[in-house]
């Protein structure tokens, strides 16, 4: 797929209407292709153009999911975990009920583990040491049978945490850093900003404060917690777009391929989700193909890959619940006829 110029400078066009509303602090649209930058604007809070937002940190928010389950695909791909795997097959103790113990790793991706959680601000006050320990996250009853229904959830993502530890005996970070990072070039991605200096403040979100933060930061939570720039994020999905750079071709579709859909647990529609992306029809994106994939972040940020077109989009700015329609809506015009 060729970009049309006219067809980009409309969704950036699109992308400025929503900061001089006010919905927006910021904007920043790039797309690319597997090899390259295609194209790339930037507007500051007042619309006008701002090119020195490339170089700024956003915090991705759930975008966050994407980038570890491309880790854990990579495990896959080596044959250290399936998704079929049950948790306690290898974390034993959280299997404290018979209905845990038929939770497995693909569940955490397809949001159905039926697991109850805490929100962000219990989760950092909570006392999470000892063995054990994350299992407080999940305390009571099922919300539903796990593998019959989708709740997302973000804080089920510390399991894979806790098996990245007891598989290979390191944090989170670092397994992001060898399996994720490095292999893609990215050098601006962690739980905690590289450059404080370049982070753009997310606007609204929960962790509020400096002792907030940095307890979000060192609890590497797997689900929200991580920073990047455009630049990276362009690098990874570029990675992932060039066949067996990754991974195998059999590992990349099992990754991607939409899994089957489930339920809402709410009752409002079905789910398409894969093992790591996102696929389900977006209101303000009617010319959306199936062949792509993506996720979007609550701080109103959104990472599409379309392998079939060889196109990827980006879209960053900083505001907490914020959404994402602005996002699909500016992409929908890279599809127009």
């Amino acid at each position: 797929m060729s970009l049309s110029p006219s067809a980009f400078e409309k969704a950036a066009a699109h992308a400025r209407t929503h900061v001089l509303s006010g919905h927006i602090p910021c904007a920043l649209v790039a797309v690319g292709n597997r090899e390259r930058l295609l194209a790339i604007r930037c507007f500051d809070e007042e619309g006008d153009e701002a090119p020195l937002l490339q170089s700024r940190i956003f915090a991705l928010a759930s975008i966050t999911k994407a980038i570890t389950g491309v880790g854990i695909a990579r495990l896959v791909d080596e044959g250290r975990l399936r998704y079929t795997d049950a948790i306690v097959h290898h974390i034993p103790e959280f299997g404290v009920a018979e209905w845990r113990k038929r939770i497995t790793i693909g569940d955490i991706f397809t949001h159905s583990t039926g697991l109850p959680t805490i929100g962000l601000d219990a989760l950092i006050a909570a006392d999470l040491s000892g063995p054990g320990g994350f299992n407080r996250i999940f305390e009571g009853k099922p919300a539903y049978e796990p593998g019959t229904r989708m709740a997302y959830t973000t804080l089920t993502y510390q399991l894979l945490n806790e098996i990245v530890a007891r598989r290979l005996g390191t944090s989170m970070s670092s397994f992001l850093r060898q399996y994720v990072f490095e292999p893609c070039g990215m050098t601006d991605t962690s739980f905690e900003p590289t450059a404080p200096s370049r982070v753009m403040p997310p606007l609204g979100h929960p962790m509020n404060t400096p002792e907030k933060m940095k307890k979000w930061s060192q609890l590497e939570v797997s689900g929200s917690g991580l920073w990047s720039t455009t630049a990276d994020l362009m690098k990874l999905a570029q990675a992932l777009l060039q066949p067996g750079r990754l991974m195998s071709p059999a590992t990349f579709r099992l990754h991607t391929d939409a899994q089957p859909s489930l339920p809402f647990a709410n009752g409002q529609g079905q789910s398409r989700r894969t093992l790591g992306w996102n696929k389900e029809p977006q209101t303000h994106f009617p010319r959306q193909p199936q062949t792509g994939f993506y996720h979007g972040g609550a701080t109103g940020t959104l990472l599409w890959l379309d392998p079939d077109r060889d196109l990827i989009f980006v879209f960053l700015t900083n505001r907490w619940n914020s959404g994402n329609d602005h996002c699909f809506a500016a992409l929908n015009y890279l599809y127009e006829a």
